[in-house]
């Protein structure tokens, strides 16, 4: 189909990136998000902007801190489908989280799933070492994996993760040193040359 023959109602692509803390999504999902000429919605980056503004530790925000980002970030996803946006947004959710709403974003967009794919103790060692690379990570996010580590000197053992697994276009990519299919390759999934 050529680009000139879509129409304004045709939806727009919701490309979600996903995986374990460690696995490489941010920077999978910026390089794609380049790529695919799309912006990109991070989970991170709105808990970083919801810190900012009460200026003390994450820990210290109200108990229900994290559901409520994670509300109003799939509020700003929403709003950019019914928008006719297409995005790229990146969060370490499980299976659990994002069930109760792909049928949204199905509704308001056409979905294309990639879940990092990584060695779960790499993961959990890259995890670890972003955040006593950068001690404010701390500030923002209260990483469990980075102050236990610090009082014991040990690694906790890696968490399970469920990945999202619907009946959307999904690829798993490589994240452990150059991405299996490669950047290029994903997009064209995406969004194929010839469109």
């Amino acid at each position: 189909m050529s680009q000139t023959s879509l129409s304004m109602s045709d939806k727009p692509k919701c490309i979600i990136v996903t995986g374990r803390p460690g696995s490489g999504k941010t920077t999978l999902a910026r390089k794609l998000a380049e790529q695919l000429w799309m912006p990109i919605i991070s989970r991170d980056a709105i808990k970083e902007g919801y810190v900012n503004t009460y200026g003390i530790k994450h820990d210290q925000l109200p108990p229900d801190t994290n559901r409520m980002v994670s509300n109003l970030f799939f509020e700003i996803v929403n709003q950019h489908l019914a928008g006719k946006i297409s995005v790229v947004i990146e969060a370490a959710f499980q299976y659990q989280v994002w069930e109760p709403r792909i049928g949204q974003i199905q509704e308001l967009g056409h979905p294309f799933i990639i879940v990092c794919s990584i060695d779960e103790l790499v993961a959990a060692k890259r995890h670890l070492q972003r955040g006593l690379e950068n001690p404010r990570r701390e500030f923002f996010h209260g990483d469990k994996r980075v102050v236990i580590y610090k009082e014991t000197g040990m690694l906790p053992p890696p968490g399970s993760y469920s990945a999202p697994d619907f009946a959307v276009p999904t690829v798993k990519v490589s994240t452990a040193g150059e991405y299996t299919p490669c950047i290029d390759d994903i997009a064209n999934m995406i969004q194929p040359s010839d469109a």
